[in-house]
């Protein structure tokens, strides 16, 4: 199978390896066609990487720095597709690989240097797609219950950037609107993380464990993203989490990837508001270093 990725008016092909027995390529199949948003490393360095509602475990794991510059793979902790263009720098991690860029790949190079350094400034997106393959209708779930609100929240927050992002970004005050970016930014990572541990080891608590650890983590970011940062629509739905959780009639497995999926998103939509590289910039400076 080939992989279309189309950006700036110009299609890239990426060669899938041949495992028909793949969970992670068979979702990814099931995802696109798809617009996708463009992140920069933070880290790492030295690759492109963008949110999938992917939620797949670890396949034929192999170090990420073992991966040559062209090689596409997917990174199951944090649900990202990336695609790497030269040594990474830093960073630990076993990831599933899922093909390779074909040609050349100087263009990505020149590009992810534009973008990291615009970061912040400009939002890049592409379009991911595949000969024979079309869009499935989105389901619709209404918001008779917690559990359908969550699953239409999560539907929602993949199909454009939620509202309440503009209403961050454009708060004003003492370290406002960076505080609250950062934060928010952070602590829907942090539920995701921390969902992301319990659902893809389900067998190493027993059930009220499992259960009481989500809703530690939901209260958690209602806490920091509801309360500090004034997320009203985030904190509803990590409150309907609580009570989807504490539902025995729903099975957790399902509650807690809708959930992951949902804390990914968000995050990922406040990271294309920061200027990272601007503030990685300023901090050197701050500490007396040379840039």
């Amino acid at each position: 199978m080939t992989l279309t990725f189309s950006l700036g008016g110009q299609d890239h092909q990426i060669e899938l390896i041949d495992d028909p027995t793949s969970e992670t390529l068979a979702q990814l199949k099931a995802w696109v066609p798809a617009d996708i948003t463009l992140h920069s490393a933070k880290i790492a360095g030295c690759h492109i990487y963008w949110p999938t509602p992917i939620l797949a475990r670890l396949e034929r794991g192999q170090d990420i720095h073992a991966m040559p510059p062209g090689s596409f793979l997917y990174y199951p902790d944090r649900q990202y597709c990336e695609i790497i263009y030269d040594a990474l720098q830093a960073e630990t991690a076993s990831v599933t690989v899922l093909g390779r860029l074909k040609g050349d790949i100087g263009w990505l190079r020149d590009f992810a240097d534009h973008h990291r350094r615009r970061a912040g400034f400009e939002i890049h997106t592409a379009r991911l797609s595949m000969d024979g393959v079309s869009a499935s209708p989105p389901p619709a779930f209404g918001n008779a219950t917690p559990w359908d609100r969550i699953r239409q929240a999560r539907r929602d927050v993949w199909a454009a950037e939620p509202a309440e992002i503009g209403r961050l970004i454009s708060g004003e005050g003492l370290n406002i609107p960076f505080g609250p970016m950062a934060t928010a930014d952070g602590y829907f990572r942090a539920v995701q993380e921390s969902l992301w541990q319990l659902w893809v080891r389900p067998d190493r608590f027993d059930a009220p464990a499992r259960r009481a650890a989500a809703v530690n983590a939901l209260d958690l970011g209602i806490g920091r993203i509801g309360h500090f940062c004034h997320m009203s629509a985030s904190q509803a739905v990590m409150e309907d989490g609580i009570a989807a959780v504490a539902d025995d009639a729903l099975p957790l497995q399902d509650v807690l990837a809708e959930l992951i999926l949902y804390a990914g998103r968000m995050s990922s939509w406040v990271d294309l508001r920061i200027p990272w590289y601007e503030a990685n910039e300023l901090t050197k400076r701050a500490l007396g270093r040379s840039v």
